[in-house]
């Protein structure tokens, strides 16, 4: 490793270490109606003083919140240039204005400290009362790890006589998007380095592969929901040939052209002889809806939206 990434390195550190000794006071997760993270309030405060419409300034809070989320996290926001910047120093309407596209959505850049080689492209959708927030890691082929949130839950009064009082369950924000995103995506590039990571989607393919051949259908299903990386496991064959010789007893002599779509329907069959023996040979609608839905998981075309 040569000395120009070493000193690169330790300049993101130390940058990363300054901009998280500003938050240390108060954190995102520990903020109140009294008190929130002090880069949180001085960034709000600065879209106060300068804004001269409250039209949108409910978005440009959430996503506020959004960014100093990931830098309490070890990320460091970047320019164009991959150069970190400090927002301290550089925040201001026009930051945020170049953040905010025509369409409405808010796009930016992070790289995680340390990890230049892998950029993350944050952007938010906003969807009427909520917003789509993507992260995506534009080196690791495009994975895209994804929540929806209720704008209105978390900055709940833009207009309030004080910042931390514009804001509320900012604790359940904070464990929320970590847990939905910053957590998952933070272990694939650490993974991605070679370095241990406790996170599921951090694992080697071949692990989770293992592991969803011990989970039922449903819970697997309800899995690969989670990211487009766990989801593209639902696409290996080899996956739904297991699954049938598990639940269903099948072989592989058997000529099947297509594993996965052979285990619904013997699930569907499966299913309708267990409800039929419950109800004495007759289902009733909502008993139907119950497995069918489970099916609908397997191919719903909404996970190319929402995942």
């Amino acid at each position: 490793m040569s000395c120009t990434f070493h000193h690169y390195c330790e300049q993101n550190l130390n940058l990363c270490h300054k901009q998280f000794k500003r938050n240390m006071d108060t954190t995102l997760e520990e903020s109140t109606t009294e008190k929130v993270a002090p880069l949180l309030h001085e960034l709000v405060n600065r879209i106060l003083a300068e804004s001269k419409t409250f039209d949108s300034v409910q978005k440009d809070f959430l996503f506020v919140l959004i960014v100093v989320l990931m830098i309490e996290n070890g990320f460091l926001l970047v320019n164009c240039n991959m150069e970190v910047i400090d927002l301290i120093k550089s925040f201001d309407i026009v930051q945020l204005s170049k953040w905010k596209l025509p369409s409405g959505t808010y796009e930016t850049t992070f790289i995680l400290s340390g990890f230049k080689n892998i950029t993350l492209k944050l952007i938010m959708i906003p969807l009427g009362a909520t917003v789509l927030v993507n992260l995506v890691a534009n080196e690791l082929n495009f994975e895209t790890y994804s929540i929806c949130l209720p704008i209105s839950r978390y900055v709940v009064s833009p207009q309030a006589t004080s910042i931390p009082m514009i804001f509320r369950d900012l604790k359940h924000f904070s464990t929320t998007f970590k847990n939905k995103t910053v957590t998952a995506i933070k272990s694939r590039i650490l993974s991605h380095h070679g370095y241990p990571s406790a996170s599921l989607i951090g694992l080697p393919e071949e692990v989770i592969f293992k592991i969803m051949q011990d989970l039922s259908v449903v819970d697997i299903l309800n899995l690969c929901k989670t990211s487009r990386r766990l989801k593209a496991v639902l696409e290996i064959d080899s996956l739904w040939y297991s699954l049938c010789k598990r639940d269903f007893e099948c072989n592989s002599e058997a000529e099947v052209g297509n594993w996965k779509e052979l285990y619904k329907q013997l699930y569907v069959v499966e299913q309708d002889k267990k409800l039929r023996t419950q109800n004495c040979g007759a289902g009733s609608m909502h008993d139907y809806m119950d497995y069918s839905d489970y099916i609908s998981y397997i191919d719903n075309p909404l996970w190319n939206v929402i995942i």
